[in-house]
C-alpha cells in the first residue's frame, strides 16, 4: 500500500481524495477545529495539531511515498492582502519545504510531492512566487508540472484550483507530456510557465 503524509490537512479532502489505496502515515494543521474536524473524519492517529513551523522531521515517521502540501492561500488569493510566500499564512510554504529538505539529507525524500492552491498564485508578484515554488521542487531534485483544475467541469460551482505534481528526479516518469492541454494548461498557467 502507498503512504502518505498530509500537511494543511483541514478535514482530510486530500485523503478522502487518494481513496483506500493510500495509507496516512502522518496529518498536520494548524488550526485545533480543523484539526477536531480531521480527527472526527479519520480518528485520531494521525493527525498533530501544531504550526508547520514547529514539526521536525523525526515527528514523521518511516518513509512516504507522496507528501501533500495544501498550504494557505490568504496571501496569494485575488482577494487577499497581495503579500504572497512572503506572508505569515502563504509562507508557511517554506517551513514545508524545509521538511522536505530534511528528508532530503536523511534519505527519506518522498517520490512524489503535490502541491494544491488558488490560482492567483500564477499572478501573486507578478509570477516571481510560482517562479519560486517551480525552483524550490527543482532545487528539491524534483521533475514538476503545473496545472489547474476547476470544479465547474464536474459540478455546477466554478472553483478553479492550481496543483503541482512533482516527481522525484530518480524515478522514471510514467507517461509526461511537455505540451499544454486544454482545459488543464489555461492561458494564465501558460503565460506563468513562458515567464
Amino acid at each position: 500500500m502507498r503512504t502518505f503524509y498530509e500537511f494543511f490537512a483541514g478535514g482530510g479532502m486530500a485523503r478522502a481524495g487518494l481513496g483506500d489505496g493510500w495509507k496516512c502515515l502522518f496529518a498536520n494543521d494548524f488550526d485545533r477545529k480543523k484539526a477536531a474536524t480531521y480527527q472526527r473524519n479519520w480518528g485520531d492517529k494521525e493527525m498533530l495539531a501544531d504550526d508547520i513551523r514547529n514539526i521536525r522531521s523525526e515527528q514523521l515517521p518511516i518513509h512516504a511515498d507522496l507528501i501533500w502540501g495544501s498550504f494557505p492561500c490568504q496571501d496569494l488569493s485575488l482577494a487577499g492582502g497581495g503579500a504572497g510566500l512572503k506572508g505569515n499564512r502563504s509562507g508557511t510554504f517554506w517551513p514545508f519545504i524545509d521538511i522536505i529538505q530534511r528528508l532530503r539529507k536523511e534519505g527519506r525524500a518522498p517520490a512524489i510531492i503535490a502541491l494544491e492552491n488558488v490560482v492567483g498564485t500564477l499572478t501573486s508578484h507578478k509570477g516571481s512566487d510560482f517562479a519560486a515554488i517551480c525552483r524550490s521542487l527543482k532545487d528539491l531534485g524534483y521533475r514538476y508540472g503545473a496545472f489547474v483544475v476547476d470544479a465547474a467541469l464536474f459540478l455546477p460551482h466554478s472553483r478553479p484550483r492550481l496543483f503541482f505534481i512533482a516527481v522525484r528526479n530518480d524515478l522514471v516518469p510514467f507517461g509526461s507530456n511537455d505540451k499544454p492541454n486544454s482545459p488543464w494548461h489555461t492561458s494564465s498557467l501558460r503565460k506563468a510557465y513562458e515567464a
